[in-house]
């Protein structure tokens, strides 16, 4: 009878340890956001700086094996870990088990430096009949002026 009773409560206890598990070998998991600290080999990615709590953040350890690229456009090209820097925009993943807790912790599986937006006066107007900047429906940039060029009255 007792071992009945350690049977039945072994496989009462199965699915709760079967979800814990899980839940500490979540792969896949990212991180879209700001590098805020690089501290031997892990990388702190916020999602929101400022943010104290509630925001997404990930501690990420990056290995031999962690793949690093930098993304231009569409195309990714390879990089280093030399090429992180504090205050760019990237896109970890995790890969192996994560570590419950805030921020969360885990091995970078990747980690994507994403192109950084260009200031103001580099953007350019693409399109041929003008780019409305103020919301008007008034095109006030012709095709090829900067973002920050003056803008001029429509009426000529």
């Amino acid at each position: 009878m007792k071992k009945l009773i350690l049977l039945a409560t072994s496989l009462a206890m199965l699915p709760a340890t079967a979800v814990l598990a899980l839940a500490q070998t979540d792969t896949g998991s990212e991180v879209q956001g700001t590098i805020t600290s690089i501290s031997g080999s892990v990388v702190l990615v916020e999602e929101n700086p400022a943010d104290e709590s509630g925001s997404a953040k990930g501690a990420f350890t990056v290995t031999g094996e962690t793949e690093i690229f930098r993304r231009s456009g569409d195309l990714q090209f390879p990089a280093s870990f030399d090429d992180l820097r504090v205050g760019q925009l990237v896109i970890a993943t995790y890969t192996g088990p994560v570590a419950e807790s805030y921020p969360t912790q885990g091995t970078a599986g990747s980690i994507v430096m994403l192109e950084e937006i260009p200031a103001d006066d580099q953007l350019l107007c693409l399109l041929p009949e003008g780019c409305d900047t103020n919301g008007d429906g008034l095109p006030d940039l012709r095709a090829g002026e900067p973002a920050g060029a003056v803008q001029y009255d429509n009426a000529a």
